[in-house]
């Protein structure tokens, strides 16, 4: 019996490697942190440790520790091939990269002109000087590495043990959900909490669904980028409650950046367009772009690196 709850198919069961994976997660992220700390303490003094720690280490960090793990338990513990946790480089991945990344500008750009249609917010200014693209360059490698730490442990390698542990969609459910409530904990989640989880989670879906259409995780990699990059400094939005520079647009709308008033359930106020209904909008014509992709068969050629449960071709239920 004992058995049974603890392994499957000679394995340690899928739900029980995500805590594994999770717990491995935190320490290594602990463990890198504490040493760069170490580092910055010894030559600029105890105080400087993390607050003049340059952001691109933290992601940098982040990103190894997330992937370096998956990767890991991926082989020893999961005895599974590395290429299922979607980064495989035997697919077409410039091409799902760069199709991601313009699926993800779309929609934000479609949520801006809707709010300019709607009077609720104006563009001051466009600034494309060298100052302004060489900030903009910085951040856009700040905002990629920040989008694969947070797609390899949900998109990756939890969605990959739960979907062998219960099916896809209880899968892709369950990690969205989860992408929700991480978020819980950032500035103006509260203004609207029940529009914000239902925008975050739908978004998960989103990625989850090209998961399984593209059979890899690029996609979802270059949309979750370039949402993030166009929604904060180049159109001058929150991003999920953060404020970012915006060095492209200067966006004046004071519904857009405010959380008083009926129309930041629109926008989504200080939190941002996740925060509000026109986001919802958005990502529905993304889906409904993919779905269109799908159908016409833009994906039907790429090969498939997935493991058997994934593929259709073992019960995922089996124990």
């Amino acid at each position: 019996m004992l058995e049974r709850i603890v392994l499957k198919d000679g394995r340690l069961r899928p739900i029980l490697r995500v805590f594994v994976y999770t717990i491995g997660v935190l320490f290594v992220w602990l463990l890198v942190a504490v040493t760069i700390g170490n580092v910055f303490a010894l030559f600029k003094g105890p105080a400087a440790a993390f607050i003049e720690t340059p952001g691109w280490i933290i992601y940098v960090a982040l990103d190894v520790s997330t992937i370096g793990v998956a990767v890991l338990l991926r082989t020893s513990l999961d005895r599974r091939s590395v290429d299922s946790l979607g980064l495989t480089l035997r697919t077409c991945w410039l091409r799902l990269l760069l199709l991601g990344i313009a699926l993800g500008a779309g929609m934000q750009l479609l949520i801006f002109a809707v709010e300019l249609v709607a009077g609720v917010t104006q563009v001051a200014g466009i600034s494309l000087t060298g100052k302004s693209l060489g900030d903009l360059a910085g951040l856009a490698a700040l905002l990629f590495a920040a989008a694969i730490a947070e797609e390899m442990p949900l998109r990756g390698y939890t969605l990959q043990n739960l979907w062998e542990e219960a099916g896809f969609w209880p899968a892709a459910i369950a990690t969205s959900l989860l992408f929700a409530f991480i978020h819980i904990g950032n500035p103006h989640f509260g203004d609207h909490p029940w529009i914000t989880a239902v925008n975050i989670a739908a978004d998960g879906m989103w990625a989850c669904v090209s998961v399984l259409w593209t059979r890899s995780l690029w996609l979802a990699w270059g949309q979750h980028f370039a949402w993030n990059l166009f929604e904060g400094p180049i159109l001058g939005a929150p991003v999920s409650g953060n404020s970012f520079p915006s060095v492209v647009v200067q966006n004046t709308g004071a519904a857009t950046i405010s959380s008083q008033g009926p129309l930041s359930v629109l926008t989504g106020g200080a939190f941002g367009p996740e925060g509000g209904l026109i986001s919802l909008l958005a990502l529905v014509v993304g889906l409904a772009t993919l779905f269109w992709l799908y159908r016409r068969g833009a994906f039907s050629q790429l090969p498939d690196t997935r493991e058997a449960y994934a593929g259709g071709r073992i019960s995922s239920t089996a124990t």
